[in-house]
This record gives structure tokens, sequence and C-alpha cells, in this order.
């Protein structure tokens, strides 16, 4: 019987740390910057305003971010895959996915368009690199949006 209870308790608390999400911890790049030590152990998203990303981009480099801003343009022109152009008055930031290579998901152009047709900001959480930001989430009225679920559900028809 104890070893019943032992298994039942064990499986307990196996199922617990595994459901166990950490969330993720928004901050500011000045706050994160003071004291980078503080957040090692953590899922910080850095959130910015557009203008504050293209004006100190080497700051932001290489660290995952959220900016949301209105988008100017969509689509492959001229560059290597699918992207997302958010433009606030004169600076852009492009926002790129790999996952979207021949063809982007239906469900982020229907959110794409939806904030299109109401001439709202969206929201783009990604790592910033040197040739824009890498998708890992877009997020439109309460609408959520992973590149990467795309290639889940097996549609995934790049390289």
């Amino acid at each position: 019987m104890t070893h019943l209870f032992k298994y039942i308790l064990l499986c307990t608390v196996i199922l617990f740390s595994a459901c166990s999400v950490k969330e993720p911890l928004r901050l500011d790049i000045d706050k994160f910057t003071r004291d980078p030590a503080l957040y090692i152990d953590k899922d910080v998203i850095i959130t910015a305003p557009l203008e504050d990303v293209v004006l100190r981009y080497d700051l932001y480099k290489g660290k995952k971010i959220e900016v949301s801003a209105p988008f100017s343009a969509y689509g492959t022109r001229g560059f290597w895959t699918w992207y997302v152009m958010l433009q606030k008055g004169e600076k852009t930031l492009r926002c790129y996915t790999h996952y979207y290579r021949l063809k982007p998901a239906n469900d982020a152009i229907n959110l794409l368009k939806r904030a299109e047709s109401k001439k709202e900001p969206i929201t783009i959480t990604g790592f910033l690199y040197r040739d824009g930001l890498d998708i890992k989430e877009m997020v439109y009225d309460g609408i959520s949006v992973v590149p990467e679920r795309f290639v889940r559900r097996g549609y995934y028809l790049g390289w």
C-alpha cells in the first residue's frame, strides 16, 4: 500500500512540475541593463516603443523584445522571406520569420488584414538581430499567431 501511495505522490509531483510554465517578465531596457544578473533564469521580454528600438538598435540586439506599432507593409518584396514592416513616422523595423519562407499561414494574413482594416497597431514579440526582428508571436485584438505552430501542423514547405 505504501508503494502505491509513493507512486501516486511521485506522479502528482511530476504532473504539477511539468505544468508549471514560467510567466514571461516584461521590463523596459533601462531596468534590464541596470542589473541583468537578476534576470538570468527568467523569461524576460523587453517592451519598447518602435522609435527607441530603432534609435538604440545595438542595445536591443540579441534580446527578446516586444514592440507595438502600426505597420506599413507585409509580404516578400525584395527580402529573403516573408515579413511585416512596422512603421511609425520615419522609423521602420522589419519583422520576419523563416517559418513562412514560401507561404505565410492564413491566420497571420487574417490578423494583419483585420488590423489593417481598422488602421490599428499590432504587437510583435521576437529576437532582434542584424536584419530585423525574428517573429516569435504576433498579437492583435486578443488574437495570437505563432509562426512556429505553422510548422508543427505539418504545413512547413521551407528548407
